[in-house]
């Protein structure tokens, strides 16, 4: 036996097991919570040596600090001080959510809004021509984006099999 043929039994073991470990991970990030799930593809990610694919976990579980994907913008909702709609403002009702799923599980679980930056309240305030006190993303549309995300990452878990 050569030395090249030792070598791809190996490595066809270690595809192999690579393998079976990203389909048990996309079983499991289709019913697990998804900060969990994701905690599980970042272990995967690093185990394998999968800077991409840790990278883009880390952003969906942690936050995005600059660009967002185009899926990460919603749809929002601007209220005055009393609770009033804030009409006038479509242009700007798609806003990127930056925030990680960790933290939009909570607000979906606790049912908390998202605050807005106090530089883009007082922005809109200007151009509504009245106090803009808040911006809201309902709830359906996080647990949308939640279930978009779940989407993307079993999509870059089957690019790695591919």
């Amino acid at each position: 036996m050569s030395v090249s043929e030792a070598r791809i039994p190996f490595s066809l073991d270690n595809i192999l097991a690579a393998l079976e470990s990203s389909l048990e991970l996309e079983e499991a990030i289709n019913k697990l919570p998804l900060t969990q799930a994701l905690e599980k593809c970042l272990a995967f990610a690093d185990t394998n040596s999968d800077i991409e694919l840790s990278e883009f976990v880390k952003q969906e579980l942690y936050g995005y600090g600059g660009q967002t994907p185009s899926y990460r913008h919603l749809q929002l909702s601007y209220f005055d001080a009393g609770g009033q709609i804030v009409n006038g403002l479509n242009q700007y009702s798609s806003y990127p959510i930056v925030t990680g799923v960790c933290k939009l599980e909570l607000h979906l679980k606790n049912g908390l809004t998202l605050i807005l930056p106090k530089q883009i309240l007082s922005f809109l305030s200007r151009v509504a021509g009245r106090e803009v006190d808040t911006g809201h993303v309902s709830p359906d549309l996080i647990k949308n984006l939640l279930g978009t995300i779940r989407k993307e990452t079993i999509t870059k878990l089957i690019a790695i099999d591919s």
